[in-house]
């Protein structure tokens, strides 16, 4: 007996089209894989700080320190305010004063994608109104608010999350601006609404 016929009994002739198959499997697997992958926010930000925030109040941070790190990759020359929100009961009214570049104030969905952004500039101060709203397009009246701060009238956004965080950064610029800092992340309000 020859090898041709050993081989051919042993691995019997497969048609070329399986081999084809094969690639598109393997695609299919991994974009499948992907997706369940990226749908697990179990390790996100948002339940990391689940039982340790108060919903619907801001908190000002401690500095962050090696022995002190509520979440991976916060830079040490920063200070932070987070509030934990959830619109579910009523509108959740944000507030906060930016008063220089490198101040910001963000709110994230629960899977960390972005629903509202903003940044200080260097110019003038940079007050920040919001409303966040469940989605579900109720009215929450007017469009204006009169700012506690300064007395001016400030336009009011509003956002569409159901839950998340909101996060205002404050760059740390040494010890002689700590106290202002932390002073001025203080004002930061968030506050719910009830129907």
């Amino acid at each position: 007996m020859d090898i041709a016929t050993q081989s051919a009994k042993i691995f019997p002739r497969i048609p070329a089209r399986y081999f084809l198959l094969l690639p598109v499997a393997a695609a299919i697997v991994h974009l499948v894989a992907t997706f369940i992958a990226m749908s697990n926010t179990r390790g996100s930000a948002y339940y990391r700080l689940d039982g340790a925030l108060p919903v619907n109040t801001m908190q000002v941070l401690q500095p962050i320190l090696p022995a002190h790190q509520p979440l991976p990759f916060l830079s040490s020359d920063a200070r932070y305010a987070i509030c934990r929100f959830s619109s579910a009961k009523g509108p959740v009214d944000v507030s906060a004063q930016l008063p220089d570049r490198g101040w910001t104030l963000g709110v994230y969905h629960p899977d960390g994608t972005t629903a509202y952004f903003a940044a200080g500039s260097l110019s003038r101060p940079t007050k920040v109104a919001i409303t966040i709203l469940a989605g579900d397009d109720r009215f929450v009246g007017s469009s204006q608010q009169t700012s506690g701060l300064t007395g001016q009238t400030v336009p009011q956004l509003t956002v569409a999350a159901r839950e998340g965080l909101i996060v205002v950064r404050a760059p740390d610029r040494g010890q002689a601006y700590r106290q202002s800092e932390a002073a001025v992340l203080a004002l930061a309000k968030c506050t719910g609404r009830a129907f």
